[in-house]
């Protein structure tokens, strides 16, 4: 799944979600629920999916918020207020996945155990 289906299965979830910049440190807005919304697409299923320490925070500064993760196993959304701060650690990791830049960076980055996040999957229709 790519982002842009997963905004689309969220966005019949919470109908005004907006599309916000490429560059934002989060994916949509609801206007109807000041909400803000980060999404991931994760080719593999992992039990802990990494978040960067420079998204999480900039996420908590938003008063609602919700970090979606889709895997093979279903899509997981995590709302970082109400669990604990993950252990963050400086990994060497390519600079972006989505502008075609393979330079390699240190990310100061952490883990989210998918036990902490609520399982959407039967909310959502997902195409097979």
């Amino acid at each position: 799944m790519t982002e842009k289906e997963l905004f689309q299965l969220v966005k019949k979830l919470i109908p005004d979600l907006k599309e916000t910049s490429i560059f934002s440190h989060k994916d949509g807005y609801s206007d109807d629920l000041k909400l803000s919304v980060e999404l991931k697409c994760r080719r593999r299923h992992y039990d802990n999916l990494l978040i960067e320490r420079s998204k999480y925070e900039s996420l908590l500064r938003n008063k609602r918020m919700r970090y979606i993760n889709s895997t093979p196993q279903g899509v997981f959304s995590f709302n970082l207020k109400k669990i604990e701060e993950p252990t963050w650690w400086i990994e060497e990791m390519p600079a972006t996945t989505d502008f075609n830049r393979y330079q390699i960076v240190n990310k100061e980055v952490g883990y989210l155990s998918i036990k902490d996040a609520k399982n959407i999957t039967d909310l959502l229709v997902i195409p097979k």
